[in-house]
């Protein structure tokens, strides 16, 4: 008699009971079977060999002109195939089949069906005593001891079902090759349980490997049209000493190897906060189209749409201008959104990107969205008394960056929140704000920068200019930054590279460069709210949990 049973499993921590809780099927007329804790209790009294072979071992079991085939390629092979012309519709060549058992479903003591799935596709497989000349005893005792989760290797007949299904009929009996030791839920719902458990999670809800697998995509995506643009892919320092090229707050570490042969004391290192000024010391070195996509690590905030360890592309292109870089951009997502829906994925939630991305202009937009003129002299207290004229609430940090800031947050970030899913481009920062970037004026002889960022959704997706490349005015620019940094204390304002600045002497172009975060641009095509469901592990929190 088959029943339903109710199992909880109870997850403690510091605080809190939490119960998973989902139906498994027991069969009470088999009394040898074993629960998953004794049959773990038993499998780790047992000779390792017997339960997890080398999988040659298994192999070579079989005879010598079987085929292997991964689920997919048999699928793929007989899908189509018109098994009726076959006696008992079922080929003579046999083949070797691998996966991981997803159900069981046994017809009286000598007949199972069982599903197995191998790279996210499903196949079902038939073991009978007759098909294998055992009697039904010795069918079941070695049969009735597979489970849910099990990794097994089987051999048998491409063949198909009187219901039409493309199935396995076995020969041989089934051969473990790793056994799953702890019974996996059903379904999981509690989101504590979801985050610090991904293992299981992924075991479980199957959908949640979506975004991951999107993400990927769309790393190989991007790559691939670089490629096709004979761009050169590199890799910078992740370790490094002072020199950033960004506004951000770096982890600091340590080598017990990198200190001066006269010195016992190692000098700090840094996690890299962006590649930046690597990718241009290249430049100048005279690699003249580059790009990295990689890891960076930012000491800041933890939330929705921040994590302390992120993955972005950026890419540097000598004699290139803002407007070429703003055509670049939008050939990669019109790239990307083409290459990822002709492999399969939904990406119709998100503009085509076929026509050209809005432009504003920081200054005109701004004034045109307050009424108000903006200030002549970027300052400090000139900022200050136009948030008053706004009758805005003054930001704490009263850094003339940081109320710029504010204000593009609030007036023109927020004009992407009215087209959803389409990029919009707001540029012609206040040179202030981009240390790094080439300057010129506006028509009020306001210092203003070459740069563009690329808002979806009130979001930065990218950050784009062309380069500073006066080796003077990248010195000045240094300098105020690092005033600026002393008198705001502020530790997310770029450290200066003096190390760069001499690499500048030697020439650096004309040149245009581009930052995008990837797990942004991977939640937007997956249609997930939270960074961390692009991250196999979760966020920090999370990874330190696992």
């Amino acid at each position: 008699m088959i029943r339903n049973r109710l199992i909880s499993i109870i997850y403690r921590n510091s605080r809190r009971r939490i119960s998973i809780r989902y139906n498994s099927t027991t069969n009470n007329s088999t009394s040898t079977e074993l629960t998953y804790a004794t049959r773990k209790q038993q499998i780790q009294q047992q000779s390792n060999d017997v339960n997890y072979p080398r999988i040659d071992t298994i192999r070579n079991k079989y005879n010598d002109d079987s085929i292997r085939l991964r689920i997919d390629q048999f699928v793929n092979k007989f899908n189509q195939y018109d098994f009726t012309q076959l006696p008992n519709k079922r080929t003579n060549e046999f083949y070797i089949i691998e996966g991981k058992i997803s159900s069981i479903r046994k017809s009286g003591r000598a007949m199972y069906f069982i599903d197995l799935f191998q790279d996210n596709h499903k196949l079902q497989i038939m073991a009978t005593n007759k098909l294998m000349n055992l009697t039904k005893d010795d069918f079941d005792n070695h049969h009735h001891l597979f489970k849910v989760g099990d990794y097994i290797s089987c051999i048998g007949s491409a063949s198909i079902t009187n219901a039409g299904e493309l199935t396995l009929k076995l020969i041989k009996p089934i051969e473990m090759l790793t056994p799953c030791l702890r019974q996996i839920p059903n379904r999981l719902t509690h989101k504590h349980i979801i985050n610090n458990r991904r293992v299981l999670n992924y075991l479980v809800n199957s959908d949640s490997k979506l975004p991951i697998i999107i993400k990927s995509k769309l790393i190989q995506s991007i790559r691939q049209f670089f490629l096709n643009h004979q761009f050169l892919e590199v890799n910078t320092p992740i370790l490094s000493g002072e020199g950033t090229g960004a506004n951000a707050t770096p982890f600091i570490t340590h080598s017990k190897f990198a200190a001066p042969s006269d010195s016992t004391n190692p000098p700090p290192l840094q996690l890299r906060v962006a590649p930046e000024l690597w990718l241009k010391k290249l430049v100048i070195s005279g690699f003249e189209r580059i790009f990295e996509i990689g890891t960076n690590f930012r000491n800041e905030g933890l939330d929705s749409t921040h994590n302390p360890e992120f993955t972005s592309c950026e890419f540097y292109q000598s004699f290139t201008s803002l407007s070429e870089l703003m055509k670049l951009t939008q050939d990669l997502f019109s790239f990307i959104y083409t290459d990822l829906k002709q492999q399969g994925f939904n990406v119709d939630h998100i503009q085509p990107f076929t026509t050209e991305f809005p432009k504003y202009e920081f200054i005109p937009t701004l004034e045109s969205k307050t009424g108000i003129p903006f200030p002549r002299e970027i300052t400090e207290s000139s900022l200050i008394q136009y948030h008053n004229q706004l009758k805005l609430p003054v930001p704490g940090n009263t850094n003339p960056i940081a109320l710029l800031d504010n204000l593009s947050e609030i007036y023109l970030e927020s004009i992407s929140t009215t087209i959803p899913n389409t990029p919009i481009f707001i540029y012609n920062q206040p040179e202030i704000m981009s240390p790094l970037a080439k300057s010129t004026t506006d028509s009020q002889g306001r210092p203003i920068s070459s740069r563009f960022e690329l808002f979806i959704n009130g979001k930065e997706f990218v950050n784009a200019y062309e380069e500073e490349n006066n080796p003077k005015r990248q010195f000045e620019k240094f300098e105020l930054q690092q005033n600026a940094k002393n008198q705001f204390h502020d530790d997310e304002m770029l450290l200066p590279d003096w190390e760069y600045v001499k690499a500048m002497e030697y020439g650096l172009p004309p040149t245009g460069g581009w930052g995008c975060g990837i797990d942004r641009l991977a939640m937007l095509i997956s249609k997930v709210d939270r960074i961390d469901s692009v991250l196999p592990f979760g966020n920090l929190r999370d990874v330190q949990k696992q």
